[in-house]
């Protein structure tokens, strides 16, 4: 097997184009149609869906990905080891974002990472915490960072942040006192994160722990979009929960009233993720210790 095949290979997964893959590689589409093809005849597989528009990784593909990432990490790192004091730091970095993250805490983050390495290209993708686990536990990704963790041996987290979810009200509702009981709330519409998101995990569990569940509240609408629930709330829609680091700007405006709940334990952690028996790259190994040392609150 020809490394060479398998760094192609992991650039046309990544960017689920052979046309786009050659141009980020510099070579002609030909040159990784061809290596493509060698790669899937050694290794008697077919590792590309080549009739849809993108293309997506067959079910040998999405097995041999993660292996191809270890293979191309243990490269660099034995080249890092042996010229990287000599050169700048450059080359890809992707990160998968849980939504809080990405919207909060990703941008200055990434901003102090860029000042001290320029040459590092970023790509961040948004899923649910549920989603970036799935993906850097089957071997899609290795930095991912979430707002709920899975027990796993396997999983490694690094605490960055603690927050709280808070109940956020529009601007003419007042409710008797802050803090108030969550019981007091019996009744009240209520507007939610989608299934796999951290928040909505994290106020289903602090629920059950005082014997309630959702049935509490009167209607339910379900969303996937922080944005959007809050404009919902502050139209009237009906209540929600989300972290205080998301509503800060709308209740100093005045657009949302924020109230803490003093029954129920509200508060987590945002974590970064990776595994511990991969190899991350020279490039992710940075971020990571950056991430660890920077101070955040």
């Amino acid at each position: 097997m020809v490394f060479n095949w398998v760094k192609i290979f992991v650039a046309v997964a990544r960017a689920k184009s052979f046309s786009k893959a050659a141009e980020q590689l510099f070579v002609s589409q030909p040159t990784v149609t061809s290596n493509i093809k060698k790669l899937e005849d050694e290794l008697g597989v077919l590792l590309f869906h080549r009739s849809n528009k993108n293309i997506t990784l067959t079910e040998g593909g999405a097995i041999f990905y993660p292996y191809a990432v270890e293979l191309i990490n243990v490269y660099e790192n034995a080249e890092y080891s042996l010229t990287g004091h000599k050169k700048s730091v450059e080359g890809k970095l992707e990160l998968y974002a849980s939504t809080i993250p990405e919207q909060y805490l990703l941008p200055l983050a990434v901003k102090g990472f860029k000042e001290r390495f320029p040459l590092v290209d970023i790509t961040i993708r948004h899923y649910a915490s549920e989603g970036v686990l799935e993906k850097v536990l089957g071997g899609f990704i290795n930095l991912g960072f979430v707002g709920a963790k899975k027990p796993c041996d396997s999983l490694e987290y690094i605490d960055f942040y603690r927050d709280r979810l808070v109940l956020i009200t529009p601007p003419h509702k007042v409710l008797p006192k802050n803090p108030i009981h969550i019981t007091e709330l019996v009744g009240e519409d209520i507007i939610l994160r989608e299934e796999g998101s951290g928040t909505k995990s994290l106020f289903e569990n602090a629920l059950r722990k005082n014997k309630l569940n959702m049935t509490m509240f009167g209607s339910q609408i379900i969303v996937e979009s922080l944005a959007a629930i809050k404009k919902m709330v502050a139209l009237g829609l009906g209540l929600s929960f989300v972290p205080y680091i998301a509503i800060q700007a709308e209740i100093k405006s005045g657009q949302l009233k924020m109230y803490e709940i003093d029954d129920l334990d509200l508060e987590r952690n945002y974590s970064l993720v990776y595994t511990k028996n991969r190899h991350l790259s020279p490039i992710e190994k940075k971020f990571k210790d950056f991430i660890s040392n920077r101070q955040w609150q």
